[in-house]
């Protein structure tokens, strides 16, 4: 059996002796780049792959990109290779956060046209909630080969969003919390508020209280008052920079919602040129 979007810590840790199925751990912190790397390093699910959210997943920021552009495809697909990934084997993807970051290497991988890829529903949490142990011990990687297949109808560039504002057949949706959307108060970029005629939904309404995932049932519903007669083409996930939308586009397929486009850039991309609008709590 293949999971393409969640897969259970039951179900993980079932599978963790199966040489067709590679771990991967996307912990990450904004505020502290090297917090992922030092959790990692204290204990991590046997055999996983320490995978750095902001050098492995991203390209080097630019003066007019956002925090976390897209990797270089053939630069990433030579470092699945070496960790031993290839078309065959199942992806498992886990953080400390709910998927938060994981999802972008889910996404990720996605784009690259890997076909079983799943994030860890309830991400470490979970695991260790039903006696998962971790270990200090240094993964080994069996080289192997991945081949990209690029789906770059996944992603949408600026151009599109700012078209998109103006669409009565086109929606984004905002990924971030409810005060970054506001404009109340962001810590993490220069300037607050939102895309305007984007709307709000942050990842957290995504999860239940234990941090698993909602009910298809209940995540359609939700996602359904939003989207309305909007095709899923034309709906646009964004968040800060490229990170948690990838959580909404995951929980809407989560929800059978399918062809969500990615706005990579997001918020940090969209600020950089002071001549594009901006919707706050002040106007």
């Amino acid at each position: 059996m293949s999971y393409k979007t969640i897969i259970s810590a039951e179900n993980l840790i079932n599978s963790l002796q199966d040489e067709n199925t590679l771990v991967f751990d996307c912990r990450c912190d904004i505020k502290d780049t090297t917090y992922g790397i030092q959790a990692y390093t204290e204990g991590h699910i046997p055999g996983s792959i320490y995978v750095n959210v902001d050098t492995d997943l991203a390209s080097e920021k630019t003066p007019s990109s956002g925090r976390h552009p897209l990797p270089d495809a053939d630069a990433l697909s030579e470092k699945l290779s070496q960790w031993g990934l290839s078309s065959e084997k199942q992806a498992v993807i886990y953080d400390d956060a709910s998927g938060a970051f994981a999802g972008r290497m889910w996404w990720i991988l996605k784009w690259l046209g890997h076909k079983k890829v799943a994030v860890l529903d309830g991400g470490l949490g979970s695991y260790m909630s039903i006696g998962g142990k971790l270990t200090t011990d240094e993964t080994i990687f069996e080289k192997n080969i991945f081949t990209p297949n690029i789906q770059s109808e996944m992603v949408v560039e600026i151009t599109d969003v700012e078209e998109a504002q103006y669409k009565m057949n086109k929606l984004i949706i905002d990924a971030r919390s409810k005060e970054r959307y506001l404009g109340i108060k962001d810590l993490v970029d220069p300037i607050a508020g939102h895309v305007p005629g984007a709307i709000s939904h942050p990842l957290s309404l995504n999860l239940n209280k234990d941090g698993k995932f909602r009910s298809p049932e209940d995540l359609k519903l939700a996602f359904d008052k939003i989207i309305a007669d909007t095709t899923s083409e034309n709906v646009i996930s964004m968040c800060g920079s490229g990170i948690t939308a990838c959580h909404n586009i995951l929980a809407m397929e989560i929800a059978g919602i399918k062809g969500i486009k990615l706005y990579v850039g997001s918020w940090s991309e969209w600020i950089t040129d002071k001549s594009r609008p901006i919707a706050n709590i002040d106007n």
